[in-house]
């Protein structure tokens, strides 16, 4: 009798950060944009993260409403502005996980940083502000700018399998996690 365990599937590095960015955009404190971003060395080890946020001790958009100017939201820092400033690593090779679309602002001091890798998941519409550059800006300086395609859904339902199964945090215990159907293009996720 063959006693092989069966092979699992792992999520691959790109799913694995996504996921993380996904969870640390929660702690967003801007309704406007819950975003987040991941720096990733070459040797994919976590060297930054950051999410929209106030500064320290300063009150929160979702606390007492946004500080707007010319349309957008200044009380908060970006997630990408963050990542850079609790950087643990020299940012050299690295890669961003982002889960909107950068702005310029975040793009210029991410390639300043020498990130070769700018990944983002979903569109947001940073084109009134020069958004419409990002992509020849990372083409000049060498840097790969690329929105993916992530189907969330079906990465975490891959991840909370391997949770469940042999070996993982959850097996043997009775969990309900599901992923909830809402109409919405963002999900719902209940444990």
């Amino acid at each position: 009798m063959d006693n092989k365990p069966s092979k699992i599937k792992r999520p691959s590095w790109d799913e694995f950060w996504f996921t993380l960015a996904l969870f640390y955009s929660t702690r967003g404190t801007c309704d406007r944009l819950r975003a987040a971003c991941l720096l990733v060395d070459r040797n994919n080890r976590l060297v930054g993260a950051g999410y929209n946020g106030s500064l320290p001790g300063h009150p929160h958009c979702d606390e007492v409403g946004h500080l707007m100017v010319d349309g957008h939201c200044i009380r908060t820092l970006h997630a990408e502005v963050n990542a850079i400033l609790h950087s643990t690593a020299d940012l050299e090779g690295a890669t961003a996980y982002v889960l909107g679309t950068p702005c310029i602002d975040c793009v210029k001091k991410l390639i300043s940083k020498s990130v070769k890798r700018i990944l983002f998941t979903r569109d947001y519409d940073n084109k009134a502000r020069g958004g419409e550059h990002i992509f020849e800006l990372a083409e000049i300086s060498g840097v790969e700018m690329k929105r993916v395609d992530m189907d969330f859904d079906e990465v975490i339902n891959k991840e909370l399998d391997i949770l469940t199964g042999p070996g993982g945090a959850f097996q043997g215990k009775n969990t309900s996690f599901k992923i909830k159907e809402n109409n919405s293009k963002e999900g719902n996720y209940e444990g």
